[in-house]
This record gives structure tokens, C-alpha cells and sequence, in this order.
């Protein structure tokens, strides 16, 4: 079964209500992209002005950051999955620790030029990989279908595979095929006039 989840960028609090009250309805677990400008060049709305989220909506939080412990303790919120870069982490194993030492939930990250065989050894740690789609920083790319190559190996080796980037009919068909049983979504969701819609096309396409 795959799980569509709507990806939240929003640069100020009144877009980022404006997203979440759209999908609310009709998720489970959405994800909130947090960008710190470094990282990747964009910049989105830090976690001190987050508006609230609504009950019974779980959340990841894709931390695009050069120092992602540091927005960790400063999102602090127990039970979410926390989504964490690999090419920002000095130390894997003490960062997944961490997380789970406050409640939290560790996930591992991938940019499209990182090898899937970093994350091998932390397979039974971790909620998942998220394997990027597109490079990380902006919404809106062009799906990149040579990750799927990526996605198989880690599916094939035991692992939960997310996908975030230039998903949506057609290329949800794809990264499902390859392995993926969660995927990332935004634009083809809310550039849409019925998010509903959109979302039901999204899996219906994944479904095959």
C-alpha cells in the first residue's frame, strides 16, 4: 500500500495554515520542508513560527540544514520522524541516538549524488530512507528517474523507501514500481484546484 504525503514549503505562517488546512482532511502524516539557507540556497519558515498542527495529523520534518540536531532540539516535538541528511551529519549513529533519546523518530536522508550504500549499516535504526527525487531546495523540479536505482537496492535491502521530489501522476507510477511505499508530494497537490482530486489521482497511479 502506498501513502501519499503532502510536502509543506511555506515561507511564512499564513501559506503554511493555508497547506495544512487543505490536505487535513484527507492525510495522515504530512511532511514540513525546513530549510535554513545554508544547507540548500532557499530559506523557509523556522520552527519557532510554525502554527500549530492540527490532532491526529503525524509530521516529518525534512530538515534541509547544515546543523539538523541543532533544529531537532529546537522543533522538540516527541513521536515525529525526524527526516536527517546524511551529508550533514558528522556522526550517523550518535544522531539517530539523539533522536530517539527525546522521543523523537530518526529517518535518513539522501541527495540524488549520494550512494544508497552509506545508510546499510543503520537499516534496523531507522523509520526509513528518504530518497530524493530531485536535487533538495526547491519545489516544483523535474522528477530525476535514475534514482530509481536507488530506491530498488535499498527496497531490496529490507529498507522503508520515501520519495521527495517531482512526484506526481506518472512519476508516482514509477518510484512505486522501484520500491517506494511513501511518497512525498506538492506541487502536483497544491497547484491543483482539488486537492482531494489530486491526491486520489496520485495513488490511484501509484496503485498501477
Amino acid at each position: 500500500m502506498v501513502e501519499v504525503v503532502p510536502a509543506i514549503l511555506a515561507k511564512d505562517a499564513s501559506d503554511f495554515k493555508r497547506k495544512i488546512s487543505l490536505v487535513a482532511p484527507y492525510v495522515r502524516r504530512v511532511q514540513i520542508d525546513v530549510m535554513d539557507g545554508k544547507f540548500v540556497p532557499n530559506k523557509t519558515l523556522q520552527p519557532e513560527e510554525f502554527p500549530p498542527i492540527p490532532r491526529g495529523i503525524e509530521v516529518e520534518y525534512h530538515l534541509m540544514v547544515e546543523d539538523p540536531m541543532e533544529y531537532v532540539q529546537r522543533i522538540g516535538k516527541k513521536k515525529a520522524i525526524y527526516e536527517l541528511h546524511v551529508e550533514s551529519l558528522r556522526d550517523i549513529n550518535e544522531a539517530i541516538s539523539e533522536v530517539k533519546k527525546m522521543g523523537g523518530k530518526a529517518a535518513l536522508a539522501l541527495s540524488p549524488d549520494t550512494p544508497p550504500e552509506v545508510v546499510l549499516p543503520y537499516r534496523k535504526k531507522i523509520e526509513h530512507v528518504l530518497v530524493m527525487t530531485v536535487y533538495p531546495g526547491f519545489s516544483g523540479q523535474s522528477y530525476i528517474e535514475k534514482m530509481e536505482e536507488k530506491m530498488r537496492f535499498l527496497a531490496q535491502g529490507g529498507f522503508k523507501v520515501e520519495v521527495d521530489g517531482g512526484i506526481g501522476v506518472g512519476s508516482a507510477r514509477r518510484a512505486a514500481r522501484a520500491g517506494a511505499t511513501i511518497l512525498n508530494v506538492a506541487s502536483a497537490i497544491f497547484e491543483k484546484p482539488d486537492v482531494a482530486k489530486a491526491i486520489e489521482e496520485i495513488k490511484k497511479d501509484a496503485r498501477g
